[in-house]
């Protein structure tokens, strides 16, 4: 079955707020003022009042209510309003529990989480990708969205495939994936973003972030790779995946990170993946 075939079949996909994507697209461009950011914001009451509720809980700790989308562009940042934002967009579609992949209420979402915050610690540290910040944090939140796909194709014949030549063959989950179903969550998450109007750059990160492409030089798709690797390796794998992770050592090295370097990476990851169990319950 291919990729497009899946996403038509597939059901209870989580539905993107116009506004959340079109913040997707301004905050991919090098300058942004404010203005443009609450523009986005206000065509979606809902998710004005939802950000508005978020932005008052305890997360934040305010002394003083955030009464205004303005207000509260000003006060959290871009980024900030992004990570909540994308939050209560995807929080809950992502949160619910995968049994084709062992995968538990939350555990995805949180994984997600983690390595979006991961790729920006990765971008923070010099590697020179050309790529704007909230740009890899989407990217990482997004990379394994295929998953609410392809679950719904699992079944216990399929999955013991997938197990069999993962175990017996050495393949990649990814790979295995492709051999018994036909595609797999690489590319069923980039078709359901394409569908959605995502940003291109974004979608072929998320098709290609367990094979990244590193000509003419390494890009969003190699900094998705990176930051899941090192969000398994800090604890965040849902599932049984981490067994058939591969990271690519090449993709370390075309990012300059050292051994060194990545055991420091993969603490600040640890440390991403406690905020990550506070962030989620910012709603």
């Amino acid at each position: 079955m291919s990729p497009k075939e899946m996403v038509a079949q597939a059901k209870d996909l989580p539905l993107v707020s116009p506004a959340a994507l079109k913040l997707v697209r301004l905050l991919g461009r090098p300058s942004v003022s404010n203005e443009d950011v609450v523009e986005a914001l206000k065509c979606d009451s809902v998710l004005t009042g939802k950000l508005l509720g978020a932005c008052n809980s305890p997360y934040f700790g305010f002394e003083e209510p955030v009464t205004s989308v303005d207000q509260a562009v000003l006060i959290l940042g871009h980024q900030q309003i992004l990570y909540v934002v994308m939050n209560l967009v995807l929080g809950s579609a992502m949160g619910i529990a995968l049994p084709g992949y062992a995968i538990e209420a939350n555990e995805l979402w949180r994984h997600a989480l983690t390595t979006a915050m991961t790729a920006e610690v990765i971008l923070s540290g010099g590697a020179e990708v050309g790529v704007e910040p909230s740009v890899a944090f989407t990217a990482g939140l997004l990379h394994d969205i295929g998953k609410l796909v392809l679950t719904q194709f699992l079944t216990p014949e399929s999955q013991s495939a997938i197990c069999r030549l993962i175990e017996q063959e050495g393949l990649s989950r990814a790979e295995a994936e492709k051999e018994v179903l036909g595609a797999n969550h690489c590319e069923a998450g980039a078709w359901l973003l394409q569908t959605w109007g995502v940003p291109e750059e974004i979608v072929q990160a998320v098709a290609d972030h367990h094979q990244p492409s590193l000509h003419p030089r390494p890009g969003l798709s190699a900094v998705t790779h990176m930051a899941n690797c090192i969000a398994h390796l800090a604890g965040s794998a849902p599932g049984w995946e981490a067994y058939a992770l591969r990271a690519d050592n090449q993709v370390a090295e075309a990012l300059n990170i050292t051994s060194d370097k990545l055991e420091s990476l993969v603490i600040t990851a640890r440390d991403s993946f406690q905020r990550a169990e506070q962030f989620m319950n910012t709603v």
